[in-house]
């Protein structure tokens, strides 16, 4: 099981969004973003010309309709990792129809939400003007943006609906994997999780090497943890005007926070009890090639994985490489227990203190399994390598 690592908006998948329950809606008229351009005419008809912000300011204009709810409070709150402020509120018309102009002082990721558990991702500079159609049908919302400067966000409607669809293809193959006894078709489900994994993890990096704001939409919404590499990323791809922003100011600190613990720092030392009650440091390995393996026996994803890594343990154990199970067990027995049945047979340590276990907080272990891989020296070379990567590593390090 994993450790809830996203925030709220992790139901943000666009193609099922849970959505209020409709109230009477008016009779059904065909919705489309040529008739959203269509309202939004007759709106800048009756108000002064739309002009950009001045320097050093964002202005920027919502157009949208959304199907079935009339006189419907709709909120634009600017999204930061750690607050929602609020831009703007508006209420839509007897035909579902709203728009909103705002000036504010820097472009911003936003939340246009039709309710505290749907919204819609803005990307927000200067000048840019969205024409939104929201649908409705049951329980499900999905929705379409086009319009001035509205490319950014575009982008992250296609992210979000694909990582939608990976993490729901996921979740199937965990439970196929926890329902299944024979021992053939269970390989064959762990190689189809390991192959989804990867291509969720490639539709992220793709994401965070790529892109500005969208990257940090995307680092604190769909990451288990924030990296100091993947934060360097996005700094790294953002524009001069984003550079200006609170958020390029976030990421250079958690940056310079936590770049202690990137590739090629020194592993932080630690120690904890082995199951038969020897205290074993990590520094005790020095000399091997380690692999750090936070763990758990409540975890179903560490389950699902142990095979990949029985097997390159098997393969390469005798070359040099060990692995440190660190458990985040808080009982002794099931911790274990699980080792000798799962058959883990490398080193392991544990303070059976659950999430607060030491190393795993030294580590900034938010979810698992998660792993570190630091090289005969005591540095660290690689984090979160999994089956066909982290043999690779190996064969590359041992050839």
């Amino acid at each position: 099981m994993l450790k809830v690592f996203l925030t709220s908006f992790i139901i943000l998948f666009c193609t099922a969004i849970t959505a209020q329950k409709p109230v009477k809606p008016p009779v059904k008229k065909s919705t489309t973003v040529s008739a959203v351009k269509t309202v939004a005419k007759k709106a800048v008809a009756s108000k002064p010309a739309f002009k950009p912000g001045p320097v050093g300011k964002v202005t920027f204009r919502i157009f949208g309709k959304i199907n079935g709810f009339k006189y419907h409070l709709m909120v634009l709150n600017k999204f930061r990792s750690t607050e929602y402020l609020l831009l703007d509120s508006v209420t839509t018309d007897a035909e579902g129809n709203f728009s909103m102009v705002k000036t504010i002082n820097e472009p911003c990721v936003a939340y246009l939400m039709h309710s505290k558990t749907a919204a819609v991702p803005l990307i927000i500079e200067n000048g840019a003007v969205f024409y939104i159609d929201i649908k409705s049908a049951g329980n499900v919302l999905d929705y379409s943006v086009t319009g001035t400067k509205a490319e950014k966000s575009i982008r992250l409607y296609e992210f979000v609906k694909l990582h939608s669809r990976l993490y729901s293809e996921l979740g199937e193959i965990e439970q196929k994997i926890y329902k299944e006894q024979d021992a053939l078709k269970m390989q064959e489900y762990q190689f189809e999780y390991a192959n989804k994994q990867k291509e969720m993890s490639n539709n992220i990096a793709t994401e965070l090497a790529t892109t500005g704001l969208e990257g940090y939409f995307v680092l604190y919404n769909f990451m288990e943890e924030q990296s100091a590499t993947d934060v360097k990323k996005v700094m790294d791809k953002m524009s001069p005007a984003e550079m200006k922003t609170v958020y390029y100011k976030d990421l250079k600190a958690y940056y310079e926070a936590n770049k202690l613990l990137e590739i090629g720092a020194m592993a932080p030392d630690f120690s904890l009890p082995t199951p038969n009650g020897d205290t074993l440091k990590l520094s005790d390995l020095r000399g091997k090639v380690v692999l750090i393996d936070f763990w758990a026996s409540w975890c179903g994803p560490c389950k699902a994985e142990f095979p990949n890594v029985k097997r390159v343990y098997s393969r390469f154990s005798d070359k040099g490489f060990e692995i440190l199970g660190v458990s985040l067990d808080k009982e002794e027995n099931a911790w274990k227990s699980s080792i000798i049945s799962l058959g883990l047979t490398w080193k392991h340590v544990s303070d059976l203190k659950y999430w607060s276990c030491a190393p795993a907080r030294l580590y900034k272990v938010s979810s698992i399994p998660s792993t570190i891989l630091v090289d005969k020296t005591g540095r660290i070379i690689a984090k979160n390598l999994r089956g066909e990567e982290l043999e690779r590593k190996l064969e590359e390090l041992f050839q």
